[in-house]
């Protein structure tokens, strides 16, 4: 009987011890970006800001002779034309001399224009990253929350079974201190 009674007790606190679980997580990571950029612009215009003028005026001087005196009445009022087209005052004039004067001129600035435009870009970009993770992690589940009623339980079976297997050096034991209570009052 003793032997059955240890072997349900090893049952009873084998089944109430909990499992660990271990995890074990290992990461590793490498990133590595290189980039480089250039630009390179020139921009060069030329405007040719040459001005030229030129003019040209002609001067015509005409010479009469003095005019007459006639007594004769005007056969006509109305002014004759010498020269051209032109209207002149004097009627019947005799030309003495026709003078005539020619002015050019012609006028050159010579200009240039130049513009130039350069532009330089450089962009460069190196990233280099290295992430190492290495995680062990011990996880055990929650304890029982009935823990304590199984431990009490388990302390009153075996204390009934002690009893139960002692009861007569026990009740002896008791008796004896009831006899000694017994004498003392």
């Amino acid at each position: 009987m003793k032997k059955i009674f240890t072997f349900i007790l090893c049952i009873l606190m084998i089944s109430c011890t909990s499992m660990r679980k271990t995890v074990q997580s290992s990461s590793k990571s490498d990133l590595s970006v290189q980039s480089m950029e250039s630009q390179s612009t020139k921009t060069e215009r030329v405007v040719d800001t040459t001005r030229t003028e030129s003019g040209k005026i002609i001067i015509t001087e005409i010479e009469f002779y003095p005019p007459t005196v006639s007594s004769e009445p005007d056969k006509a009022n109305t002014p004759a034309s010498n020269v051209g087209g032109v209207n002149l005052p004097i009627k019947d004039a005799a030309i003495k001399s026709i003078k005539q004067t020619t002015i050019e001129s012609s006028s050159e600035q010579k200009g240039k224009s130049k513009e130039t435009n350069e532009t330089e870009g450089n962009q460069s970009e190196a990233i280099l990253s290295k992430n190492e993770q290495h995680t062990e992690q011990v996880v055990s589940p929650a304890p029982d929350p009935y823990r304590w009623r199984y431990i009490f339980y388990i302390v009153v079976i075996v204390s009934i079974g002690v009893l139960y297997l002692k009861r007569i050096p026990i009740l002896n034991w008791i008796k004896k201190i009831l006899s000694g209570i017994r004498r003392i009052l």
